[in-house]
């Protein structure tokens, strides 16, 4: 596997994206939404106790 040789340009694709996800962060936050972690967290407990469930009643049939 190659490893990824920087283009010039990068640097600016890289801070444009930065900025702007601290913008998007900034405004959300200002919103009162909730952050990423907030949302995602619960998610992968919930998938994961059923799938812990699944895989416990797929041994029992």
């Amino acid at each position: 596997m190659k490893l990824y040789e920087p283009k010039k340009g990068d640097g600016k694709e890289l801070a444009f994206n930065f900025i702007g996800g601290a913008v998007v962060a900034l405004i959300f936050a200002a919103l009162g939404l909730p952050s990423i972690d907030d949302i995602i967290m619960p998610a992968f407990f919930i998938i994961g106790f059923i799938s812990l469930v699944g895989g416990i009643f797929s041994k029992l049939l």
